[in-house]
Formats: structure tokens, C-alpha cells, sequence
């Protein structure tokens, strides 16, 4: 009880937005007040006992001033006044005791003397160094003229010793306070340099993991294309090997993204409201955009969510990806890894989801040993599984790993908060696309679709994907040439790459929402972009794209989007 207490008193007025080095210096001041009141308290007590009123005023006046200030003058808002003011009231302290016995011994207080410099400067600072220069000069003025009896008196041979000691010290403090300033410049210097240095990496990064996934998006869709009956087996079987060959390098390329650059695959929490079939679709999209299929995943929901819920669903999506690479590089079975989705426990508000994740494999205490040794802080650079514990970490849950008869299972919950303004797509009768905004009910042949895209091979790609399957489609090659043409024309569907020059796809979105905004108008809008790291989806949804497929993708997926927002 008392420790709880001391830690709101030493934590008084600490904001969870303060940084930390401004936290550390409010706890600072805060516990100097603690000391400072309890030291006022003890020679008030004595003052009050040795029958002195005058030191018993001075004291219940400064005790005052110290708790009106601690309480009124907040520190973590001004915490240079605030530290000044303890500062000064801490000289009277130590003034008063000069100047009156408090029952403390005389060399004592002239300890707390040579202490008080460097206080102060490690208090406020090079402000902070007047207070004692004043205290100093203050007592040395004392010092020559008749005191009280209980005072304390120094002959001239002390006087000497103890103010070239005070004035050595405060040297000292200005010292020591110019060095910690110069060592916090160089080191805030240095942190802006890596910062810059880490920037311009990520943007490295991210832009040659665009090229690849465009490359690698092309060739998927080449492969696509030249799939034909007419083929003969020979080539059939090299086709497939090209196929499983792609899968495989997209799978190495966000490998290598990863490990080269943690700093732009960092989890991004944005909260929104979801539908969780919605987020498992596209988990599933995922992995089988990196080689795997379905019949390497089961999932099953045992759950019987009617609404959406509210939360993280790139945390969500993240996890399954990574908790799924994970134990399937242990699988030693043909049986698919399961994912099963329960509810924990579930009040008329709120929902605790189960995912847990069963694999067949004769390796289920290696990886359940594995997975305990990350939670001990044992990290492997680059395993999914790393990501999914630190992912977990940050959003304050676990992942639990238990040995089973033939394998194991890994899971994790998380809590989330149902959305009484939105049901499921199941609840409501009918599938998720056809809950959506913006769809015509019109067939993908007849559809009028406007693509969004300045890599010429990229257009003439996608054109031969789609030019047997839709009659009309539309080229724009960046945000403003598409913009035009969306006032011209009344358009069915929109593709809309992200990177382009003079408007990317992000400012063609917002504006063309805003157009819209004065009327009925509703087009979907699809981001087909490479742009696939942590928060690119989450950016996307936020300007208004109404769903969002990533690069690499199979024709097959593109088609299933389009007839989705169309159906």
C-alpha cells in the first residue's frame, strides 16, 4: 500500500505523451519534493519540540510554499519554474539551518553546501547554477556580520577553506552541466544522422521492393496468360516450374525486405472497424501469393461473431501470415496446418478471440521449445515467428505453445470490441461483396473499368489479363490524366496504382471522393499497387480506395476482386 502510494507521488503529473527523458526529469523533481516536504516536516517537528517559533514559521511557510508548488505549479507542464522554485526553497532550507541550530551538526549542513551546485545543475540545468552562486554569496555576507548565537560562525582561516571549496565546486557543476549539454548535442546530433541515414534506407527498400513485386507481379500474370490447353505436358510441367519458382522468390523478396530493413515492417497500429472473414480472405490471399495453397491451410471458425468488431486488422492479418510460415516450416506432414477461431469469452459489447494453430509434425517439442525460447527474449533475425512474438508483445498478449499426440499447437487471443452499427455479410444473408458500397450489379463484361497505371508494360500486361474477360477498360497514366477522364465519363470500376508521377494514387482517391461528396456518385475504387508494407493498407483504405490487392497477384485474384465490387 505505502510503495503504491510512493509511486503515484514520484509519478504525479506524468503524461503517457510525454517522452521519456522528460519523464525521468518530472519523477526527478517529484521525488526532490518528496525529500524536501519530509525533511521540513522532521525540523518543523524539532522547532516545535526545542520551543523555537521563529525557525517553526519559517519552516510551516516554506513547508507551505513547497506543497503549494508541488501541487498547483504542475511539473510536467513547467517543469523549468517548477525545479527553479524547489531550488530556491531549498537554499532557505539550507539558510535557515545556517542561521539557527535545527539539531543538525555544523559540518552537516556544510555538506548539504557543497552538495546543493551539483544539485541544482542536475535539477535545471545551467539556470539552475544562480541559485547557489545567490545562496553562496548570501552566507558569505552573513558570514561578516554579527549573528545569532546559534548560528553558524566560521573565523577567517574557515571562511576561507569552505567558500574556496563552495566556489571550486560550483565551478565543478558549470563543468559537468556544459559537458552533459555538449555530450546531449552531439548524441542528439547523431541520433538526427541515423534517423536520416535509416530514412533514406527505407525508402531504398521500399522502392526496390515495389520494382521486384511489379517484375514479380508481371511474371505471375505472364504465366497466367500463356496457360493454355494446346500446351504439351513438357510445357505445361515447365510453366508450373516457373510458376512454383516466382512463388518462391516473392517469398525470398519479402524475406529480404524484412531482415534488410525492420524499420519499415514495423507493426502500425491503426484501429478500425472490420469484418473478420474480410481480414482472413485476405490472409489467405497472402499466403498463397508466397507458394502456399489451400490445401496447406484449414480454417475453421467456431466463433458466431454477427457484427464487426473493432481493433487492429493488420495486426490480425499479420499474425495468421506470420504464426502460419512459422509452423509450417515444421510441418513434416501432407495434413494442412489448422486454424481454428473461437471465442474466449464474449459480453454484449466486447468479444476475446482464440486463434490457435495445429500442425502435424514429428518436431512438435523442437518447435514448442523454440517458440518458449523467444518468449525468453532468445530472438532469431528474420523468423516469422520472432515477428508474431514481438508483434504480440506490443499489443500485450502471448503466444502459447503446447506439444500435442502428432504435433503441436501455438495461439494467441486478442480482445476486441464489437460494432453495434455493422453486421457480418453471413448474418446479413448474403456474401461480403454484395454488402459493399458502390456495387451496380453489373457483369464484368459489360463493366466501363478506368485502370490507373504509368509503367507501360504494366498496362499492356494487365490489358491482355483482362481484355477477354471486360470490353471496355479505360487507360490513365497517373492521378491527374485519371482525374480528367473521371469527369468525362461515368465509370463502373476504378484500378488504381498507387506510385505515380505528378498525382499518385492516394491524392486521385481523396479527390475523387471529394467530387463525389456532392453527389450520390459512388465508384469503387481498387488499389493495385506494389506498395506492400506494414500500413500501405491501412493508407490506402484511409483515403478512400474501397479494397486493396498487392503485388505480386494471379489474374484469377484481380478478377475475383472486380466481380466482387461489381456483382
Amino acid at each position: 500500500m505505502f510503495l503504491r502510494f510512493l509511486q503515484k507521488i514520484i509519478s504525479f503529473r506524468v503524461d503517457e505523451t510525454m517522452e521519456q527523458a522528460v519523464v525521468n526529469r518530472v519523477r526527478r523533481i517529484n521525488i526532490y519534493y518528496l525529500i524536501l516536504i519530509t525533511m521540513l516536516c522532521f525540523s518543523i517537528l524539532y522547532s516545535y519540540l526545542a520551543d523555537v517559533s521563529s525557525m517553526s514559521l519559517i519552516n510551516g511557510i516554506v513547508l507551505a510554499l513547497a506543497v503549494a508548488t508541488f501541487l498547483f505549479l504542475p511539473v510536467g507542464r513547467r517543469s523549468n519554474l517548477s525545479s527553479m522554485l524547489v531550488l530556491v526553497l531549498t537554499a532557505l532550507i539550507i539558510l535557515n539551518a545556517y542561521l539557527f541550530n535545527m539539531g543538525v551538526a555544523s559540518v552537516l549542513i556544510l555538506a548539504f553546501y557543497l552538495i546543493f551546485p551539483l544539485l541544482a545543475v542536475s535539477m535545471n540545468g545551467r539556470q539552475g547554477i544562480y541559485v547557489p552562486i545567490l545562496l553562496g554569496i548570501a552566507t558569505l555576507i552573513l558570514n561578516s556580520l554579527p549573528l545569532p548565537e546559534t548560528a553558524i560562525h566560521l573565523d577567517l582561516y574557515n571562511a576561507m577553506l569552505f567558500f574556496t571549496s563552495y566556489a571550486l565546486v560550483v565551478a565543478v557543476s558549470i563543468y559537468v552541466e556544459r559537458t552533459n549539454r555538449e555530450l546531449l548535442t552531439r548524441l542528439k546530433d547523431s541520433k538526427s544522422q541515423v534517423e536520416h541515414k535509416m530514412v533514406e534506407k527505407d525508402e531504398f527498400i521500399s522502392n526496390l521492393s515495389h520494382k521486384l513485386r511489379t517484375s514479380l507481379s508481371n511474371i505471375a500474370l505472364i504465366n497466367s496468360l500463356v496457360h493454355d490447353e494446346r500446351l504439351s505436358n513438357e510445357q505445361m510441367e515447365l510453366m508450373e516450374t516457373l510458376k512454383a519458382s516466382t512463388n518462391l522468390l516473392i517469398k525470398d523478396v519479402n524475406n529480404i525486405v524484412e531482415i534488410a530493413s525492420p524499420g519499415i515492417v514495423d507493426y502500425k497500429r491503426s484501429i478500425t472497424s472490420f469484418d473478420l472473414s474480410s481480414v482472413l480472405e485476405e490472409s489467405i490471399s497472402i499466403l498463397k501469393s508466397g507458394g502456399s495453397s489451400m490445401e496447406d491451410i484449414s480454417i475453421s471458425r467456431l466463433d458466431k461473431l454477427k457484427n464487426f468488431i473493432i481493433g487492429d486488422p493488420g495486426l490480425v492479418r499479420s499474425l495468421i501470415v506470420n504464426i502460419f510460415y512459422g509452423v509450417n516450416d515444421y510441418r513434416t506432414d501432407t495434413d494442412p496446418v489448422q486454424i481454428q477461431i473461437r471465442s474466449l469469452k464474449e459480453s454484449p459489447g466486447h468479444v476475446r478471440l482464440e486463434f490457435a494453430f495445429k500442425v502435424s509434425t514429428i518436431n512438435g517439442i523442437a518447435l514448442v521449445d523454440h517458440v518458449r525460447s523467444l518468449q525468453q527474449g532468445n530472438t532469431h533475425s528474420g523468423s516469422n515467428l520472432t515477428n508474431a512474438v514481438a508483434l504480440l508483445l506490443e499489443s500485450e498478449s502471448t503466444l502459447s505453445a503446447v506439444p500435442e499426440n502428432q504435433g503441436a499447437s501455438l495461439s494467441f487471443f486478442q480482445d476486441f470490441t464489437k460494432d453495434p452499427t455493422k453486421i457480418t455479410a453471413q448474418e446479413a444473408g448474403t456474401s461480403l461483396e454484395t454488402t459493399q458500397p458502390g456495387k451496380a450489379g453489373i457483369a464484368l463484361k459489360d463493366a466501363k473499368i478506368l485502370l490507373v497505371e504509368d509503367n507501360l508494360i504494366n498496362q499492356k500486361i494487365v490489358l491482355l489479363s483482362l481484355n477477354k474477360l471486360v470490353n471496355r477498360i479505360d487507360v490513365a497514366s497517373n492521378g491527374k490524366q485519371a482525374l480528367e477522364m473521371f469527369g468525362l465519363k461515368q465509370y463502373d470500376l476504378i484500378l488504381m496504382d498507387i506510385m505515380m508521377p505528378i498525382m499518385d494514387g492516394i491524392m486521385a482517391t481523396q479527390k475523387i471522393r471529394e467530387i463525389e461528396s456532392t453527389s450520390d456518385r459512388h465508384v469503387p475504387i481498387v488499389a493495385v499497387t506494389a506498395n506492400a508494407l506494414a500500413g500501405d493498407r491501412e493508407n490506402c483504405l484511409a483515403a478512400g480506395v474501397d479494397d486493396y490487392i498487392a503485388k505480386p497477384f494471379t489474374t484469377e485474384m484481380l478478377i475475383r476482386k472486380m466481380r466482387n465490387w461489381l456483382a
